[in-house]
Formats: C-alpha cells, sequence, structure tokens
C-alpha cells in the first residue's frame, strides 16, 4: 500500500473471475476501487469511499468496431465500467440488487469456449519465443557460452521447451479446470455460488505437481540433462 494506492496481484483473471469479482466487492466494501490491471497482474486501486456494490469480471470476444455495442449493452442493464485489460477482460460495478448481463446458461456457455480459443492462440506467441530461444541457447554463434553438458544449459534448454509446449500446457490447465469445476455455465445467475468452490491454493498445488510431472516427462523425451 502507498498512500491512497493499493496493489493486490491477480489470482487470475481467466480461471477465477468469479471469485477475483468477490475479492474486488470486498475491496470496494473496505474503501478501495481498482483502477487499473498491468501485464504482469497486478491490481491497482484507489482509495474511495466505502461501497456495497456488485462486481463482475467479463470477457469480450468481439471485434474492435463492435466493442461499444459490448459496453452499451451492460450499460443498459445497470452496470458501468470501472477498467478493462487489452480491451478484452473489463470489469464493471453496479448496485447490489442488479442482475446479471447472461440471461441464460448457453450465452455465458459461449463466452467461456470463446474466451478458451483466444487464450489458446496468445499462448503460440510463446511458442514463437520458445523457438528463437531454443534457437539462442543452442547456437554458441550468438554469444551463450554455456557447455551443452553443464546445469546451465539444461536449466535454459528446459525453459525453451516449455515455452515450446506452451499452448499445449494451455489445454492441459483447462482441462484441470473444466474437470474440477462443473457445469460452470450453469451459474450464470449466481456467480457468487461458483465462486465459492473455487480452491485458489489447492488448484496451485496441484497444477505445480502435474506441471513438474509434465515437465519430467519433457526432460525425459528431450534429453534435457543429456545436451
Amino acid at each position: 500500500m502507498l498512500g491512497k494506492k493499493k496493489y493486490l496481484y491477480s489470482k487470475g483473471l481467466a480461471f477465477y473471475a468469479e471469485l477475483e469479482s468477490q475479492r474486488l466487492e470486498q475491496e470496494l466494501a473496505d474503501g478501495w476501487l481498482i483502477e487499473s490491471i498491468s501485464f504482469f497482474g497486478f491490481y491497482r486501486l484507489k482509495k474511495v469511499e466505502k461501497e456495497e456494490a456488485h462486481m463482475v469480471i467479463d470477457f469480450y470476444s468481439g471485434k474492435k468496431k463492435e466493442l461499444d455495442d459490448y459496453l452499451e449493452l451492460y450499460q443498459a442493464s445497470g452496470w458501468s465500467e470501472v477498467t478493462s485489460y487489452r480491451n478484452r477482460y473489463f470489469i464493471f460495478k453496479a448496485p447490489v440488487d442488479t442482475e446479471s448481463v447472461y440471461t441464460d446458461e448457453e450465452s455465458l456457455a459461449t463466452r467461456i469456449r470463446k474466451e478458451s480459443i483466444w487464450f489458446l492462440k496468445n499462448s503460440m506467441i510463446v511458442t514463437l519465443f520458445g523457438i528463437l530461444w531454443l534457437y539462442v541457447v543452442r547456437n554458441q554463434e550468438l554469444g551463450i557460452k554455456v557447455e551443452q553438458h553443464s546445469f546451465s544449459y539444461g536449466f535454459l534448454h528446459g525453459i525453451g521447451i516449455a515455452f515450446l509446449f506452451f499452448p499445449l500446457i494451455t489445454i492441459l490447465l483447462m482441462l484441470y479446470y473444466k474437470v474440477m469445476y462443473l457445469k460452470r455455465s450453469s451459474y450464470f445467475k449466481q456467480p457468487e455460488n461458483y465462486a465459492k468452490k473455487q480452491r485458489f491454493v489447492r488448484d496451485i498445488f496441484v497444477t505445480m505437481i502435474l506441471g513438474a510431472i509434465f515437465g519430467g516427462v519433457l526432460g525425459f523425451l528431450f534429453g534435457i540433462n543429456g545436451l
């Protein structure tokens, strides 16, 4: 906390939108309103009057030219825009008795599906970075003076492999959350009830174990320690 500003780390807009909405509601009740979201996942909040209100984090999947229509829909439904991230994730605020914009399970399911596709497409960028990373690590002429059989080389190579397979890692994460949190779209009217089911610490612990197993398999298949 710095004066009238406060910084919090996001638990994840994609996987914990409902849980984070509840968290931001509590912050507002304590007199802190979210102001912006950084690239590195930090919320910046500003000091305001304490307020009891609903907050929601939503994903916009449409085209840029249709963004105004999307925002007008929320406004007409009683929600006001608070902030956004990359014109994809929007945070809205409304009085506590305001109903959700999503009026049926199918519309929310469509939103979740489009978000997953967008998330997966963006993970491809990490793959391209991974290809570049591995090229630099393996090419001694570029100034990376690391012995190929050393721990440092294996570590750097392992990071590159993780970047390379990031889309696959993303898919595995999506499958995990889909299995752990069934019928997410059925909570379109009561997102707060869905938030109560989410267990952030448990999920981090489990996904770290799964990640270690996955990394070990990749390490074995690609001979990270033997290159």
